[in-house]
């Protein structure tokens, strides 16, 4: 008995050092964690509540409580940026979605060349978002850009000004995002296409469905799985775009490109009003939440009925 009562301690003193062993190893990853995402966010809700004073030192003068954040709800620049945060998240999960599905039926087939086609659809994905924003703003340019230059190509005018009207403005963004963003869609919609049971293909095919049918009645529903989880991570990104439009269009012309995240950026560095800013970051981020909770019901429900 004193041999197995000895073994007993022996094993219990081990766990003990290697659960001290464990929490010493972890202490330092969190710790840093903790300085870089935690005292960030205390710090933000005490600005968003908070009348900030920048001379003679940053300091909190007051606490305002809420006034900041119904000051932002009754702006019309703030809901003005949220309707165009929301349109640009909505067509940029749209577009990329449609032409990356597009794209991964093409490279689900087998054909010669298909490797290098593949590298080459990854290739945007490699670009620094700041030297992908430096091309686009290239390609945009109205006198020398490559765009003008291909509609001048085939017998148009070719002297539209992609950045400076406000509505073009908005789309030429979103024309740099997407082409950004197709390659990480194209690979999470190739891989579901992939595992997509052929067996149940080849059944309809028995049974006389065409290409058509099968792609709407039996791929589609069992990609729903696939595609919301995408549609989550890209809706979620054009919530928090900056640097696209950083480069481009700086927010204009006349607000027309300035998303929340953008005027976060236009409060806090350009009018030197962090209590608002740090109240529209907020804003934004329970804009984000409901947006991803809602997505993710449709997530559930559909790998329920993909189930089915």
């Amino acid at each position: 008995m004193t041999g197995e009562v000895r073994a007993e301690e022996t094993i219990r003193t081990g766990n003990r050092r290697g659960r001290r062993a464990a929490i010493a190893l972890v202490a330092p990853a969190v710790l840093i964690v903790a300085g870089v995402y935690a005292y960030p966010a205390i710090t933000t809700v005490a600005y968003s509540l908070s009348d900030i004073d920048l001379s003679p030192r940053f300091r909190i003068v007051r606490f305002t409580g809420l006034d900041n954040f119904f000051n932002q709800l009754g702006s019309g620049a703030f809901w003005e940026s949220a309707w165009t945060t929301l349109y640009f998240g909505v067509m940029l999960c749209l577009v990329t979605v449609v032409l990356s599905f597009a794209i991964a039926l093409l490279l689900n087939k087998t054909f010669l060349g298909r490797g290098l086609v593949r590298v080459t659809v990854l290739l945007p994905w490699a670009v620094p978002p700041v030297a992908s924003g430096v091309l686009w703003v290239q390609m945009f340019h109205a006198e020398f850009g490559f765009l003008n230059g291909l509609i001048r190509a085939f017998g148009g005018e070719g002297d539209i000004i992609w950045l400076g009207g406000q509505t073009i403005a908005l789309h030429s963004v979103l024309i740099a995002e997407v082409w950004r963003w197709i390659p990480f869609a194209t690979i999470f919609l190739l891989a579901g296409l992939q595992i997509v049971p052929r067996t149940v293909k080849e059944a309809a095919a028995i049974d006389g469905a065409g290409s058509w049918r099968t792609l709407r009645h039996i791929t589609l529903p069992l990609m729903l799985p696939v595609v919301i989880p995408v549609v989550i991570f890209l809706f979620v990104w054009a919530m928090k775009v900056f640097d696209t439009i950083f480069v481009l269009t700086r927010g204009g012309p006349s607000r027309a490109t300035t998303t929340l995240n953008f005027l976060v950026y236009r409060q806090g560095f350009e009018q030197f009003d962090f209590g608002s800013a740090a109240a529209t970051a907020y804003l934004l981020s329970a804009l984000t939440v409901l947006a991803i909770a809602g997505l993710g019901w449709m997530l559930v429900r559909a790998r329920r009925l993909a189930g089915a």
